[in-house]
């Protein structure tokens, strides 16, 4: 069971209307690809920003904002944003899933590697779960990932560089992984996407 009672942006308490700045009905302040609000002084990060809300998303916004405000040419890209839950089997995600896709007008791809036929996995005795990996079917650019399972919160940075670069398919699996760990689910799942795959049954 997951319990999850969630956060909200904490605006109405900073005095906002001094500075002429007025927060969305959802409490956010809304910002350009640079942190920037619709004052081009005043930047917010984090929660104040908006979904999704988590740690390392806050600190990328803050990054880009100090980068801007120091005159470099910095802006944000959100489309690798990672996301963990840390139960058991962890719950690791990027970028989007096959419906997602979908709906942004790609023609998903999916490949699949179940823990069970990863021998690392095994080894540890935590084989429940799986890597699914999601690309476009024309271009076999990545587009997400969603992995359940031993350290996937550490496991979905692959697929996350492998968006952020621009990567395919055949990119992720033809790198090699050494043997025998669970970073080897990636690039399976990446080979069973192209039917390539050795370890399990291609789709």
């Amino acid at each position: 069971m997951l319990v999850a009672v969630g956060r909200e942006p904490v605006t109405d308490t900073v005095g906002l209307d001094a500075i002429g700045l007025e927060p969305n009905e959802d409490g956010v302040l809304e910002t350009d690809h640079q942190a920037r609000t619709d004052r081009d002084t005043v930047f917010a990060v984090g929660d104040v920003a908006g979904e999704p809300m988590l740690a390392h998303k806050a600190y990328a916004e803050g990054h880009v904002a100090a980068e801007v405000i120091a005159g470099e040419p910095a802006a944000l890209d959100h489309q690798a944003v990672p996301a963990a839950v840390f139960t058991d089997p962890e719950i690791g995600t990027v970028g989007l899933t096959a419906a997602e896709a979908e709906q942004e007008g790609f023609d998903p791809v999916v490949g699949r590697m179940p823990f069970q036929a990863s021998g690392r996995a095994l080894t540890l005795g935590e084989d429940d779960g799986f890597v699914r990996i999601v690309a476009d079917a024309d271009t076999e650019f990545v587009l997400g990932a969603q992995i359940v399972g031993p350290e996937a919160a550490e496991l979905v940075a692959e697929v996350g560089l492998a968006i952020e670069m621009g990567a395919r398919l055949e990119d992720v699996a033809a790198t090699i992984h050494t043997h025998p760990t669970l970073s080897e689910a990636v690039g399976e799942a990446a080979a069973n996407a192209r039917g390539e795959a050795v370890h399990t049954l291609n789709r």
